[in-house]
C-alpha cells in the first residue's frame, strides 16, 4: 500500500526542495574542499577525504587560513547545520501525515 500525495504536499514538498538545494550547496563546498585536499596532501588522503568526507571537513578546518578555505568552509558548516534542521522538521512533518493517515486508516477498517 502506498501513501497518497495528500501526505508529501504543502510544507513537506518545500522542505525536500529546500533540502535539496542545501544539500546540493553542501555536495558543492564538499567538493572544493576535496579538491585542496588532493593538492595538498596527494592522492592517499584525497581518497581518504572522498571516503570519508569528515576527515574532508575536519581537514579543511584545520587548514583554512593556509589553504585560504576559512569562507568555504564558514558556509559549508552553515549549510550542513541548516540541513539537519530542515532534516528533523521534514522528518516531524511526514511522520505527522503518515500518523494521521494511518489513523484515518484504522476507522476505516474496524
Amino acid at each position: 500500500m502506498s501513501l497518497p500525495t495528500e501526505v508529501f504536499s504543502g510544507l513537506a514538498l518545500v522542505l525536500l526542495g529546500a533540502m535539496s538545494l542545501v544539500g546540493l550547496g553542501v555536495f558543492i563546498m564538499f567538493i572544493m574542499v576535496l579538491i585542496k585536499l588532493f593538492q595538498k596532501e596527494g592522492v592517499g588522503l584525497g581518497i581518504l577525504g572522498f571516503i570519508c568526507g569528515i576527515y574532508a571537513f575536519i581537514w579543511g578546518w584545520i587548514n583554512n587560513k593556509q589553504q585560504a578555505l576559512t569562507t568555504v568552509m564558514i558556509v559549508w558548516s552553515i549549510l550542513w547545520i541548516i540541513q539537519i534542521c530542515l532534516s528533523s522538521v521534514y522528518s516531524f512533518t511526514v511522520g505527522q501525515a503518515i500518523v494521521k493517515y494511518m489513523g484515518d486508516l484504522s476507522t476505516i477498517y474496524r
